[in-house]
């Protein structure tokens, strides 16, 4: 049928369904969310503002806690069955955090801990990359509803934070 058509049936057009996007799966929002802190870090370097570091070291501190807890709560033990022992440890990185919440963000005192931070992350993820996220991706795991229970989660955990 075409425009005319369906023009003419009831005087109206038929509306179209918009085009479909592949809905993000557990590893797409992981991927995303690592870039997401990259970024942050890059602009936290970059940046000699102060209000623009003291928005940036709560920004990072509540991205790192919040994604560290949603792999913990949901997506560790969902690939248990497919990597047993998978939960890496993010006692290090959550150390840090608590570490630079105790200082002041616009201090240069907590320029070195943000790098070390940013070299924790930028490892874990590198690990993840390499060995974990190929794997769970290959897997028969649900990884577009495993990513909806992370979504969910991060916004609850996110609501949570001041």
């Amino acid at each position: 049928m075409n425009t005319e058509q369906r023009a003419h049936r009831g005087g109206r057009l038929a509306k179209r369904a918009p085009p479909s996007r592949p809905m993000p799966d557990a590893i797409s929002r992981i991927a995303a969310e690592h870039a997401e802190l990259q970024q942050m870090f890059t602009a936290f370097e970059n940046t000699r503002s102060v209000n623009n570091k003291r928005f940036l070291v709560e920004r990072i501190c509540t991205t790192v806690v919040v994604h560290a807890q949603v792999k913990e709560e949901i997506f560790y033990p969902a690939v248990e069955a497919v990597m047993p022992q998978a939960t890496p440890q993010h006692d290090t990185m959550k150390a840090l955090v608590a570490h630079i919440q105790s200082l002041d963000p616009v201090a240069e005192e907590v320029d070195g801990p943000i790098q070390v931070l940013a070299e924790e992350v930028k490892q874990h993820v590198s690990t993840l990359r390499e060995n974990m996220l190929p794997r769970v991706k290959e897997s028969c795991i649900d990884l577009v509803e495993l990513g909806d229970r992370m979504a969910r989660r991060k916004a609850e955990l996110i609501a949570q934070h001041p």
